[in-house]
Order: C-alpha cells, then structure tokens, then sequence
C-alpha cells in the first residue's frame, strides 16, 4: 500500500525503503543492572533489516510506505499505537510524532529527518511507552521546538510538552544509533524523561552510541525524574541551567568501557543527581555554578552521593564548587581536575558528609584569595583545612594557571567565552565549539590570586570532611 500527499513524497519514501532493506542489521541485547538489583533486558536496536513502514515528512502532509496498521497520519501528525520498526525522514516545518499510551516494542529510525513543531514536541512517547529512537548511520537528524512549547509561559497551550523529547511517566526510552541528532530547545527542556510510578511502570533514560547535540536555551539540556544512564557516545550539551539531570540516579558509563564523551560548554551547573556514578567517560565541564551536584531538595533523609571510579573529569567553574555533595563523595578511580570559583565558600571538593579519596588522580585548583581554606589529599593524609595558613604551590607536579586564575587548555577545551550563558540562538553541531565572546574574568584584576590543591591519591583511604 502506498499513499501520499503529494507525488515528490512517493519517490522519496521508495527510495529509503530499498535501502533499508539493503541495510544488515544487528538487534543487541544488554542486562543491565537497575536501581533496587532488578536486572532487565533492554534492546539497543541500532537498526532493523526491513521497515515495516517509511514515513516522509513535508509541509503538506505525510507520505507513507508500506503497512497500513499501527499508525494513524493527521496531516503532518503521525500517531504509532503498535510495536514495529518505523522509518522516518524528510523535512517538516510544523509537525509530530507521538508514541501511544502503553505501545510497547517500538523502533524508530531517523534518517535524515528535519522536524520543527511550532506547540507541542517534535516526538512524545507517552506513559507506559517503550521506545527505541535510533539515527540511521552516516545521518543528520534534526529536531527543533518552539517558544509555545512551555507550560508554564504559555498557559494556555495545552500541546505543550516542555521538551523536544517527552518522556512521560513510566517510559522506557533508548536513544542509539551511529548516526547524528541535533536538539534545539527554545522551549524548556531537550530531552525530559518521566517518573516511575504504580500505575505506569518504571521509567529511565538511556544514551548510548550516538552523536548527540543538545542547544537547550531556556532550561536543562536533559532532565529526568527517574533514572538516567549515558553509557556511550557522544554528547555536546550547551544549556541555560543544567546540562545532565535527574532527580533520583544517574550513571555514567560503565566499568571496563571506554563511556561516553561528553562536553558541556556552556551551562548554570554541569551534572546533577541525588546518586550520580561515574565509572567511564572523557567528561569536560565548564559552568557558572557547581559543576558536578549530589542534591534534590525534594528529599529529605536521602543518602545523597557522587561516587567516581573511572573515566577522566575536566571540570571548571567561574563562580561556583567543582564537586557539590550533599551527602557523600568518593574518588575511587580515574583522573580529575576540578577549577573552583572565587568566591570565599566555593572548593573544589565540598560535601555535607565525608569526603575520601582511596585511588585515582585528582588536581584541584581554586581561584581564591591566600588566606582562604584549602585541602589536599595525598600519602600523608590530609593538610590545609579552615585557615591554617601555608600556601599550597604546587602539588603532584599540576601548576595553577599563570593567567589570574584562567583554566587556559584542558584537554583540548577552552572555557566557553560569553560568562558561561548560553546564547539564544546559539546552535549546536557536530562540530560544537563553545560561543568566542566571552572572557570569564580578570581575577588578577580584581586582586584575586590563583592557588592550587592537588591530590595523588594513592591506596592509604584517606579521607576527610569539607571545608
């Protein structure tokens, strides 16, 4: 069955069906260990051998190839309400895809898709979804919202999703794929993923091979209320207020992988979960506040954690703490260089619980005046706690910049050059680079001076409490 809305989509949706089935494809499963100790299965889908079905979105409606069950097209909204793999391309001005309420078993392959919603979300995966949205290799996909899309300044808009990506409550949602999707939210949110209930089911989020690029000029680039795990890829985040959050946990990569690299460029504060993991991954940061945050003032009595066993941390703040705990920090493993801000109560380290350092590599610098408190972590425990006076120079062979406090070149990253504020038309690609008008700040200028505490942890366990 074959029908169009006009003959230029007819052609098109042809052409990608012979290649799809041209396509090898390989359907993968992992375990994963969730929260609680609950192994499941989940499908990574990179692509299929066949489609069941090709939609070609236009301005004038959706052509469509193939089956005629488990979809239902309203102009230029399509509806899935069975589980199949669905092919999506084209350009679209003004249209949508939604997942059904309880539709389980779909896969949805972006190849060269181009789609803008002028009120609601390009694509929302409703309660009780389960869902595997793939970028075809070698493809750009794009995806785009508009201002109208938020609840709460446009009351009036029952469309509205509050994010190019809407996950609601208890939807299981894989983002995969070798090939490229660009996210611009004007907004809320990029990608907002629900909460797991008793009534809809358990609800995560998870990233895994693909390129990723998230312009989120309003809120968070992504935010999820349940879980969060990005294992693999690449991720290119630059957002108004948080880069990577969720409510409850997050992981990041994972033991014995290379994880995901993720370069955030410009954001308020860089990772935020009640119980983040970090286990592998090449991770720069640089923001306005704490670049990495334990905390979720919605719960009380939680035992609040960062927990770092692996991967390599390049983090840098202008004004705020590096790592920001509400409960407990652990470095276990991997390399870490954390920047603090200038402010008198920002570090590098600060936790409300115990902080402890049994392996890795941490340096840790902070733009501050010499009197103020600093820490260091090495064999021989722990020194420069409140005012004790002492100036820490240089620890494990790491120097502090030589520019008034400036982070200069961490691993190939440049701090973002507008004050760490996100541009709002700043857009992000594949080859994202942070915005070049911004200069973080002259600390010399302000007669602030530049000290560094380092750690080289070794396996003595030493620990201690923030300052």
């Amino acid at each position: 069955m074959f029908s169009a809305h006009d003959s230029t989509g007819a052609v098109a949706a042809d052409q990608l069906i012979h290649l799809i089935r041209r396509r090898k494809v390989e359907v993968k499963f992992d375990r994963v260990l969730q929260a609680g100790g609950t192994e499941a299965v989940t499908e990574t889908a990179a692509s299929v051998t066949d489609a069941q079905t090709a939609f070609t979105f236009t301005d004038s409606g959706i052509a469509v190839e193939g089956s005629s069950d488990g979809y239902e097209c309203n102009g230029t909204v399509l509806t899935i309400d069975a589980a199949g793999t669905y092919l999506l391309s084209g350009s679209c001005t003004d249209g949508s895809v939604k997942i059904k309420k309880g539709t389980i078993g779909v896969r949805l392959i972006l190849s060269g898709l181009s789609l803008t919603s002028a009120d609601t979300a390009p694509i929302t995966c409703n309660k009780s979804s389960e869902v595997v949205i793939v970028a075809a290799d070698g493809t750009e996909n794009v995806l785009t919202d508009a201002a109208a899309n938020n609840d709460e300044s446009n009351s009036g808009n029952e469309n509205a999703e509050n994010a190019v990506i809407k996950c609601k409550d208890g939807s299981a949602v894989t983002l995969c794929g070798a090939g490229t999707l660009t996210l611009n939210a004007y907004g809320k949110n990029g990608i907002k993923s629900g909460a797991t209930t008793a009534e809809e089911g358990e609800a995560s989020l998870t990233i895994r091979e693909l390129t990723l690029n998230i312009n989120a000029s309003v809120n968070d680039a992504i935010n999820a209320e349940q879980y969060l795990a990005v294992e693999s890829g690449t991720l290119n985040l630059a957002t108004a207020d948080v880069a990577l959050h969720c409510e409850l946990i997050m992981d990041i990569g994972a033991e014995g992988t290379d994880g995901p690299t993720i370069a955030i460029a410009e954001a308020c504060e860089g990772i935020e979960a009640a119980a983040l993991s970090i286990r592998s991954g090449d991770i720069s940061i640089v923001c306005t506040d704490d670049c990495l945050n334990a905390a979720n003032f919605d719960l009380a009595n939680y035992d609040f954690a960062i927990n770092i066993s692996g991967g390599t941390i390049v983090a840098y703040t202008t004004a705020g703490d590096g790592f920001d705990s509400n409960g407990s920090l652990t470095i276990s493993g991997g390399n870490v260089t954390v920047w603090s801000g200038g402010n008198a109560d920002n570090q590098p380290l600060d936790a409300d619980g115990t902080i402890a350092i049994t392996g890795g590599s941490a340096g840790m610098g902070m733009n501050l005046s010499t009197t103020q408190a600093y820490v260091t972590f090495g064999s021989a425990g722990i020194s420069g706690t409140g005012n004790m006076g002492g100036q820490p120079g240089s620890f494990g062979g790491m120097q502090p910049p030589q520019n008034g406090g400036q982070p200069g070149s961490f691993g190939g990253m440049q701090p973002p050059q507008n004050g760490g504020q996100p541009k709002s038309d700043s857009q992000v690609s594949g080859n994202f680079q942070p915005s070049d008008d911004f200069r973080p700040g002259d600390m010399a200028s302000n007669n602030i001076s530049a000290a560094t505490a380092t750690a080289q942890a070794g396996s003595d366990n030493s620990s201690g409490n923030a300052i």
